[in-house]
């Protein structure tokens, strides 16, 4: 097997092996011919930029987000970044010494471990409303729930990342509730578990959570708003305490804070404020954890656009 390390590539090598198309997208230059912008990521998930150009309506077809491919191809620099510039990829099969799983980023810990302990959870509840809502709208997410990831580049972009935050922001959770004694902890652990079910239908995400688009609701309405109509219709299907739906409902509406990015009202009870500041944290934390990953020690990372455009500084003495 050919294997291709993108962490020690340089500028004007060959490259010959195997990547992982991460992301893809299909733009038009400015002579009229199609292109591929691309992320392909190796067997250590290191991601890098690479072009394909005189792209043919057959390549878009073919060469899509979540395939693993055999490149022949060149690094160049561009914008002081390096860059790949592939000449020829085809699609791995059975004749290649390769397995795709090798190359699929997925989350860091058991997925049916996690679900287990969101299910745990949930059978806790004292609140009989809430476990059966909860647990039936979970349960029915089950498969999803397996792969898709949380995001289609930003934190927790990977297989089981939607799962990973939602149950990293559980035991964040569990960890911070009885440190105010006044919340509703099943409130709140409910709110984290229902509070980005949306995704699972914002997008487009096949098993190995590679995200090819948006759906046309996630393009329309967004994962906050399907996730709200969600449980508004799991309240009246299974007779939940109106009350309850509406309290779930505003801290799903209110989880991103602000109206430009997403909620068109802000958290108005204390319950929904923790959950937002969960979320943060954790996407933030996730987020950190990845770019500093690829930052020399002692060295500042690009402007990361998720991280309001800073350029992360990875201390000389993180060994991580």
């Amino acid at each position: 097997m050919q294997n291709i390390d993108l962490s020690k590539v340089k500028k004007g090598d060959s490259l010959l092996g195997y990547l992982f198309i991460k992301s893809q997208t299909v733009k038009t230059s400015a002579n009229g011919s199609r292109y591929f912008n691309m992320t392909l990521t190796d067997r250590g998930f290191n991601g890098m930029n690479a072009k394909m150009w005189d792209v043919k309506p057959v390549d878009e077809d073919e060469f899509t987000e979540g395939n693993l491919v055999k490149v022949k191809a060149k690094v160049q620099e561009y914008n002081n970044n390096l860059q790949i510039i592939v000449n020829r990829m085809r699609l791995t099969n059975e004749g290649d010494d390769v397995d795709i799983n090798d190359f699929v980023e997925s989350a860091p810990a058991d997925i049916q471990g996690m679900y287990n302990d969101l299910i745990d959870t949930i059978n806790s509840f004292e609140n009989k409303d809430l476990k059966l809502l909860v647990g039936t709208m979970i349960q029915d997410k089950r498969d999803a729930l397996m792969y898709f990831p949380a995001a289609k580049r930003m934190h927790h972009a990977y297989k089981g990342g939607l799962l990973y935050h939602t149950w990293s922001m559980l035991r964040d959770a569990k960890a911070l509730a009885p440190l105010y004694p006044f919340l509703d902890a099943e409130l709140l652990y409910a709110g984290v578990m229902l509070h980005d079910l949306g995704k699972s239908v914002e997008m487009l995400s096949d098993q190995n959570g590679s995200v090819s688009d948006y759906s046309k609701e996630g393009k329309l309405l967004g994962h906050i708003i399907t996730g709200v109509v969600a449980i508004d219709e799991y309240g009246r299907k299974l007779g939940t305490d109106p009350e309850l739906v509406l309290q779930l409902k505003h801290m799903v509406l209110s989880h991103h804070y602000e109206p430009e990015y997403g909620s068109p009202t802000k958290p108005m009870f204390a319950e929904a404020e923790m959950l937002h500041y969960l979320d943060v944290i954790d996407a933030r934390m996730n987020t950190m954890e990845k770019i500093q990953a690829n930052t020399k020690p002692g060295g500042f990372s690009e402007k990361v656009w998720g991280l309001e455009g800073i350029q992360v500084y990875r201390r000389p003495d993180d060994k991580a």
